[in-house]
């Protein structure tokens, strides 16, 4: 594994590390009112730590598997597999618990239709990528999916943050 692609990987660790880190300390200190709210603050902080971790675990996946002597294409492979069956796992979570909280007006039918599509388009390339139909681009995809993980633990630290801003007082 080249350098460039190592320094990514821990960049994309780090980054990921930090938002964990940001989202416990706002979900700590922000609380809101109300049932639902509450229940939906507790759901943007789940995803958004289980996000995080995720693009923290899947960062460092492609070194565990090199340290076991694989040549760098399998590995490519073999963390695109990995990739594809941790996100689907928490695609399908994320969608079952969002449910009741789109149902109710607090998230956007037509963002988790987008965010939806793209985990999707992803997920689908890792997976070609894993059968090896990338080989020369393989360590690039993963990247990309990576990259795409860390976007949706922004997301979901953003969103944290702004639905737990205090009500204006106009």
């Amino acid at each position: 594994m080249d350098i460039q692609h190592q320094e990514l990987l821990l960049a994309i660790a780090e980054v990921s590390a930090t938002f964990v880190g940001f989202s416990g300390v706002v979900g700590v200190f922000r609380e809101r009112n109300g049932k639902l709210e509450v229940r939906y603050q507790r759901h943007l902080l789940f995803q958004m730590i289980t996000t995080g971790l995720s693009a923290l675990a899947l960062s460092v996946t492609p070194f565990l598997i090199a340290a076991f002597g694989f040549p760098e294409p399998l590995v490519w492979r073999i963390s695109s597999g990995i990739y594809v069956f941790f996100s689907t796992l928490l695609t399908i979570r994320g969608i079952y618990q969002d449910c009741p909280f789109l149902w109710a007006g607090l998230d956007s039918v037509r963002t988790a239709k987008v965010l939806a599509l793209v985990t999707t388009f992803v997920v689908g390339i890792s997976i070609l990528n894993g059968l090896g139909a990338f080989s020369q681009r393989a360590s690039a995809i993963y990247l990309v999916s990576l990259f795409w993980t860390l976007g949706l633990s922004g997301f979901f630290f953003t969103r944290m943050v702004t639905f737990l801003q205090p009500p204006s007082q106009d």
